[in-house]
């Protein structure tokens, strides 16, 4: 039961990170969000052309000058009223959804001066200056800033996908580090209540039994024991008891590795059969021979 829960945690884990990556390899929304601004930017500039009494001249590109500005260029010098100008730029940005906190700015295209500009932040007191007194005519760029709109953009598309990416991998995480767990126990303890010969080891109480007589271990010991009684028979070396018994002590030697053995032994004394043979230079092997 739980191999099959593990499993389908897997899976689920696998196909929710693969779905993320995809949905984060395609164009953001904020993507079609500046594309959008831009078109409108381009029509503000045509619009105030055509206030202007100038119908065939050209607004050139529209420039990004940064993440959230963008500049109008004009082919030929006109003239405008900054009334007309506010209700361009708010009537256009009021037909689409984007940012409503902008602020505008007009340059004289020679000097680079600030010739007249203007502030839109809802919560916040306008700053529309300047009304009712014409510009006159002359070479001008206007740039548009949207404020908080490339931050704003990002954190709602990525925010789901982000949040669905970390379950993924935390699934993920979760499952490998149930295996590798798993793995551990199978290859470095046993299960509770082996029979060592004539004793029965209890891993969960830390406990051996021989017969009515029951034998308090240390928490070493039993550390020690569990790899010893999961590999019976079989030689384990010094390096690997050192490792797994004392990694986490941080310093150790191989006279603590001998004590506990001997203090093993001498537990296992009313059994003949038992035995903790140590092959000299390279390891012990914990014996369980027959009866005679």
């Amino acid at each position: 039961m739980k191999f099959r829960l593990v499993i389908a945690i897997s899976l689920f884990s696998v196909a929710l990170l693969i779905s993320s990556a995809f949905l984060l390899s395609q164009p953001p929304q904020d993507v079609f969000m500046e594309k959008r601004a831009e078109l409108v930017v381009r029509q503000i500039g045509h619009q105030l052309l055509q206030y202007a009494g100038d119908s065939t001249s050209r607004v050139l590109p529209v420039k990004r000058l940064s993440t959230n500005t963008f500049q109008l260029e004009f082919q030929n010098h006109f003239a405008f009223m900054p009334d007309t100008l506010v209700k361009i730029v708010r009537s256009n940005l009021a037909l689409i959804d984007l940012p409503v906190d902008y602020l505008i700015n007009v340059f004289d295209c020679a000097s680079k001066e600030l010739v007249y500009g203007f502030e839109i932040r809802p919560g916040y007191k306008e700053i529309v200056p300047c009304r009712g007194r014409a510009q006159p005519r002359g070479c001008y760029t206007i740039q548009i800033s949207f404020v908080d709109f490339q931050s704003s953009q990002n954190f709602n598309s990525y925010y789901p996908l982000v949040i669905s990416a970390l379950i993924g991998l935390s699934l993920i995480a979760f499952t490998g580090r149930y295996y590798l767990k798993s793995e551990r126990k199978e290859g470095n303890a046993i299960v509770d209540g082996v029979s060592i010969g004539k004793y029965s080891f209890s891993l969960d109480r830390q406990l051996l039994k021989f017969n009515s007589e029951t034998i308090e271990l240390s928490h070493k010991e039993v550390k020690l024991l569990s790899i010893l009684a999961a590999r019976q028979n079989d030689l384990i070396s010094r390096e690997e008891l050192l490792k797994k018994v004392w990694e986490d002590d941080g310093v150790f030697t191989g006279r603590s590795l001998d004590m506990f053995i001997s203090k093993l032994r001498k537990k296992f004394k009313n059994d003949p059969c038992v035995q903790i043979t140590n092959v000299h230079g390279k390891g012990y092997k914990l014996e369980i021979k027959p009866e005679l």
